[in-house]
């Protein structure tokens, strides 16, 4: 009970933080005109039980972001200034589909979700990784695949869930080396992708041997094949998810006290949950501690940031310190 006493007030603080910028129109202010800012609130107050705010924000993201295609962006062609956002097209979308779904506001909803899926891969599994109309090349990749697939859970589609999470078991057959890295995506011919862009090996590759990884692109495969495998109760999700944990645990840098590394707590959480294993507990509550004291005093995180990452992480540190806390007090 201690545990989930620090943890969800914690994100108790992260929340008041974004309820105090919350204006009458849902708006957080003209500080705050991104859709980075936003994409993860309707999801973060709805869980934390402020439907009526979670609806504000969600009204205010349809009037600012939403576009007749349902896609959602901050300009024309240009998804956020958080230029990681426009190399993962679909993922805020998949944030407030999923926010949308949670608050029974199927109008958004559902034409949000038929944007998402219309990037599926039906023959790979995978989703796009520069959604159906990017620019890309036809590459899908780990996390973009997860967190959509984890999306179809919420809308009940089992089929392109478990594609999704066929690709990412194939993903870890394909790789020449585990004890050297993960590479992330795969090309249009279902191989991996080897020629990486400079200054963009954090979109392409885990390595086990450098610190300050996209380790949340091994977290969130862990809990969403955990996720499938609750549904389906098929044992290769879980062995998958088991194995993206245990490359997890052989990476020697600064996992465990990483801003970047939330969705593995998330991700261990789970699989603690369902397997009872004391390694995922462990792993989960060092990571969550370490969130809890790198969080300002002010109740946000990553304060020295430009406002979009300070509003987005804000957010989703919260969300995953209250997802942590249920998962590992749930009794088993």
């Amino acid at each position: 009970m201690v545990a989930r006493t620090r943890y969800e007030q914690a994100a108790d603080r992260g929340r008041r933080w974004l309820t105090a910028w919350l204006g009458d129109n849902g708006s957080y202010g003209p500080e705050a005109d991104d859709l980075a800012c936003y994409y993860k609130s309707p999801y973060l107050f709805q869980l934390s039980g402020r439907a009526r705010q979670a609806t504000q924000l969600l009204e205010f993201v349809r009037r600012r972001f939403m576009r007749p295609d349902h896609d959602f962006v901050t300009a024309p062609q240009h998804k956020s200034d958080n230029a990681a956002f426009n190399e993962y097209w679909a993922y805020p979308n998949g944030w407030l589909a999923m926010g949308a779904q949670r608050l029974g506001r199927f109008d958004i909803a559902y034409p949000a979700f038929e944007y998402l899926r219309s990037g599926h891969e039906p023959n790979r599994g995978g989703f796009l990784t520069s959604g159906h109309s990017g620019s890309g090349d036809g590459e899908t990749d780990v996390l973009t695949t997860a967190h959509l697939g984890l999306v179809c859970l919420y809308f009940g589609d089992l089929t392109r869930a478990e594609g999704a999470g066929r690709w990412l078991a194939r993903l870890l057959t394909l790789q020449p080396d585990l004890r050297a890295g993960l590479f992330l995506r795969l090309d249009r011919s279902g191989q991996l992708v080897w020629d990486i862009p400079q200054d963009k090996a954090a979109f392409y590759v885990v390595s086990t041997h450098e610190p300050n990884q996209a380790y949340f692109m091994v977290g969130y495969p862990i809990a969403f094949l955990a996720k499938l495998y609750e549904a389906t109760a098929d044992e290769v999700y879980l062995k998958a998810a088991r194995d993206y944990l245990d490359f997890g645990f052989s990476c020697e840098g600064n996992m465990r006290s990483s801003p970047m590394s939330h969705k593995v707590a998330w991700g261990a959480a789970v699989l603690a949950r369902i397997t009872s294993d004391p390694r995922c507990a462990e792993l989960a509550v060092t990571i969550a501690d370490h969130l809890l004291a790198i969080q300002d005093p002010s109740g946000a995180w990553l304060v020295d940031q430009p406002a979009h990452t300070t509003f987005d992480q804000t957010a989703e540190i919260s969300i995953w310190l209250q997802e942590i806390s249920a998962e590992l007090l749930t009794p088993q």
